[in-house]
């Protein structure tokens, strides 16, 4: 089942991946409503929310269907301020909505590039938002941050520069002064007592299980031998050509001879060659289990292979899963030890064939018997390759013949394959979103009510509404719509219904927590505490 970790029980960190994935998905019980947050880079919200309402109707039905995440923080949304102008716009792009209120962070130069979301459930109360998350302009008015402060916790959503490998120095200097505002940021928080998530694109691996064998990379001195480990100790080369340079295993492996496999133990991450990023990730979260910061998905699953978060589109690689995760949930260690639920290895997708795909052709019939694929470990490649492929039903974009360019087209709205994403309960891992709705999946995290420092009530009835205090002038930047008088307004005014914990003051929000039961006041009494089918629309990428 779901155990929840704790400082009194350590000892259930390291549960061997092989014994978690006995447990059976059936088994898992729901920790009465806890707190999922959802993150995914979008690649541009637009298309997505477009593709989102095509198929499932709106952004609350979608979200509703992902498991009713209390927070769903979404990066490269390219959207600008002046496109959330009015709540009629705003509509348009689901950044109003019923069940969720949404703030947003915007890039100055008004070029509309990078800029990131947050969506918070009506029934979990926000304080505060603001996108100065670091206190110097010249980050801050990027859009590539974005702070809600929930009171006992508070949620950053980043979105950090990609540098690549052939950047430049300026580029490395500015990416790594970036990453260590953001710390700064985190370890101020911790120090004003709050329980810190940080979610989003890091644009950075720190393990060399975040990407294939081939394409970590292994050193070539100044003189261009590359030293081995173990018996073998004869170095490779030499590789004059390669000297003082990070080389691919694959390419060291074809023009030395030698297995990539023995090749691996010395091998690097990718970004490695980001001077001084990998290691400040690593400063933060590592060793895992015993430093200040936790990487909620290599803690929970640190056994399992070929997990990826992003992979390469134009060139089809998420068809034989050779991605990178560069996507991640990140908490302090008190949260990770007392709010997380942790979940078994099981949860995740790819070790067995959801009935939903595997419909008819799944179950003997009279006349024929078609066997079920078998199941595979979860923690394997295969599982990793299963879920990321879902089991071969997504196919690779045509790059020859009459199909030549069309992209995802043909399989962009095929629902039985698109409502595969859904995980079958909230859980600690990754959600394998449809390859058209961005070139990234999701990444999650299920946390316990206590995340937002609820104590013991006199009873177990639920928490009644208080009005919330109006929103400051940082909050409401990032709601550019209630700048604008709603056309309501302009009838005079209506009743108000009670605004839930935290609300902001904008109709739309207030009324909504009256429209479906509060899932976090269900949970604190429970626990004792208060379409037309068109062309796939092209996404281009810009870190």
């Amino acid at each position: 089942g779901i155990l929840r970790v704790s400082a009194t029980a350590s000892s259930l960190v390291r549960t061997p991946a092989f014994a978690m994935a006995l447990t059976s998905p059936s088994s898992i019980a729901a920790d009465a409503e806890g707190l999922m947050l959802l993150s995914w880079n979008v690649a541009g919200w637009s298309a997505t929310h477009g593709l989102i309402e095509r198929h499932y109707g709106s952004l609350d039905a979608y979200l509703e269907r992902m498991g009713s995440p209390a927070f769903f923080c979404a990066q490269e949304v390219k959207v600008q301020s002046k496109d959330l102008k009015n709540e009629v716009v705003a509509k348009k792009l689901g950044a109003v909505s019923q069940n969720y209120r949404s703030y947003w962070g915007f890039n100055g130069d008004g070029r509309g590039f990078q800029g990131v979301a947050t969506w918070v459930r009506n029934d979990v109360p926000v304080e505060r938002a603001t996108q100065s998350v670091f206190g110097v302009p010249e980050l801050d008015q990027q859009g590539r941050a974005l702070l809600t402060d929930h009171g006992a916790c508070a949620v950053i959503n980043v979105y950090v520069p990609f540098a690549g490998s052939s950047a430049e120095p300026a580029d490395l200097q500015a990416k790594l002064r970036f990453l260590e505002a953001l710390g700064d940021a985190m370890d101020k928080l911790r120090s004003q007592g709050k329980r810190v998530v940080l979610c989003g694109d890091l644009n950075l691996t720190h393990r060399v299980q975040d990407q294939k064998l081939g394409r970590r990379l292994l050193w070539v001195d100044d003189v261009g031998l590359i030293e081995r480990r173990g018996c073998d100790a004869t170095p490779l080369g030499p590789f004059e050509d390669w000297a003082g340079q990070w080389q691919p295993v694959k390419e060291v492996s074809a023009r030395a001879g030698v297995p990539m496999l023995s090749l691996g133990d010395q091998a690097e991450c990718i970004h490695i060659r980001e001077t001084g990023c990998v290691p400040w990730l690593r400063s933060r979260i590592m060793p895992a289990g015993g430093a200040a910061w936790a990487d909620v998905f290599a803690e929970v699953h640190p056994d399992v292979e070929e997990r990826f978060t992003m992979w390469n589109q134009m060139a089809n690689l998420r068809y034989i899963n050779t991605g990178t995760r560069i996507d991640y949930v990140i908490c302090d260690r008190e949260t990770f030890q007392d709010c997380l639920v942790r979940c078994p290895s099981s949860c995740l997708a790819g070790g067995r064939l959801p009935a939903a795909v595997a419909g008819p052709a799944a179950t003997p019939s009279s006349t024929t018997a078609t066997a079920e694929p078998a199941a595979v470990h979860p923690a394997s490649a295969s599982a990793a390759l299963n879920a990321a492929t879902n089991f071969g039903a997504w196919h690779a974009a045509a790059s020859f013949g009459l199909a030549q360019g069309d992209g995802l087209t043909l399989q962009v709205d095929d629902m039985k394959l698109n409502d595969s994403q859904f995980p079958p309960r909230p859980h600690n891992g990754l959600v394998y979103t449809p390859p058209a709705y961005s070139d990234h999946i999701a990444v999650s995290a299920l946390f316990a009510p206590s995340l937002l420092g609820v104590a013991p009530p006199a009873s177990a009835a639920a928490p009644t509404a208080v009005a919330a205090a109006a929103p400051d002038a940082a909050t409401k930047r990032c709601r550019p719509w209630l700048a604008q008088p709603s056309i309501a307004s302009f009838f005079g005014a209506t009743p108000r219904r009670t605004a839930p914990p935290g609300a902001c003051s904008d109709a739309a929000a207030a009324s909504a927590s009256e429209l479906t039961p509060p899932p976090l006041a269900k949970a604190q009494a429970r626990a004792g505490a208060p379409a037309a089918k068109a062309a796939a629309p092209t996404k281009r990428r810009r870190k």
